[in-house]
């Protein structure tokens, strides 16, 4: 019989390092009529969709995701509650009412209601110093959030010979970039130079407040933009969470994990 006093003690385990929990905007929406429903199912309605491409990567590069819906803006606060840093996604054409242009023939479809979201939610991501890591329509949420505008497409108003919207899976790059050396975007690439994949027809403009740009396409496209005046707001016209193969790209991630890591040391996450 073992006594109380004879029980083997037992070592504590070290405490892990919680993970930063990253959340990850959802700005595609589906209509009932695209999508199959199962007639024994719920009534159809619109959905939200995001690729599963975002949040491995994200959770690959040792981060916790969590999805954001886009509610009401009165809903941003709290939603923002114990995140580390905000990773805003691609999707559809932001209306041009929001940078007070008019449409232009070729805009795509929109979706007005996420853009007033999206636009209220990365400036209050920014306001408690959160890291952001903006990708393709993100970047251009970010520049618009800032004051600043966008060419609304490419192909008709800014002709090249660089394949901006290209049918090449997502995995392969198809142009090259050229980023300012000495940059946050290059230090965290680890490159001055690299690949990169474009599924996007519309590109920056004028440029925002307190925004810098930092890499190019051989064309001229802005293809990243960085703050001036924030410790993490990066921002990448092409999608780097489907590159994550390519070294750089995991190295992007992982520097923007790091730094929602170090946020939530700092004391800027605001508990749930």
């Amino acid at each position: 019989m073992i006594t109380l006093h004879d029980s083997p003690t037992t070592t504590p385990r070290p405490a892990r390092a919680p993970h930063a929990i990253i959340g990850l905007s959802t700005s595609e929406m589906r209509e009932p009529t695209r999508v199959y429903h199962d007639p024994h199912g719920e009534p159809p309605q619109r959905e939200l969709a995001l690729g599963l491409a975002y949040p491995q990567a994200i959770r690959r590069a040792g981060a916790v995701p969590i999805v954001i819906p886009p509610l009401d803006v009165d809903s941003i606060e709290p939603l923002l509650d114990g995140l580390c840093g905000l990773c805003l996604s691609g999707g559809p054409d932001l209306h041009p009412s929001v940078y007070g242009a008019e449409p232009h023939p070729l805009l795509g479809p929109t979706e007005p209601h996420l853009d007033s979201f999206e636009i209220a939610l990365v400036r209050a991501a920014e306001a408690r110093e959160l890291p952001v890591l903006a990708i393709c329509r993100g970047l251009q949420v970010l520049n618009v959030s800032r004051g600043g505008t966008l060419v609304q497409d490419l192909p008709s108003e800014r002709p090249s010979d660089v394949e901006h919207r290209q049918a090449e899976v997502g995995w392969m790059p198809t142009h090259d970039v050229r980023l300012q050396p000495g940059s946050l975007v290059a230090d965290c690439l680890g490159e001055t130079e690299a690949r990169v994949n474009s599924f996007h027809h519309q590109a920056v403009d004028r440029l925002g407040d307190g925004l810098r740009i930092v890499g190019w396409a051989p064309d001229g496209t802005v293809e990243a933009v960085e703050a001036t005046d924030r410790r993490f707001t990066v921002a990448v016209q092409w999608h780097a969470e489907s590159m994550v193969r390519s070294p750089e790209q995991e190295r992007l991630l992982s520097s923007f994990a790091r730094a929602a890591s170090r946020a939530a040391r700092a004391g800027v996450v605001r508990a749930a």
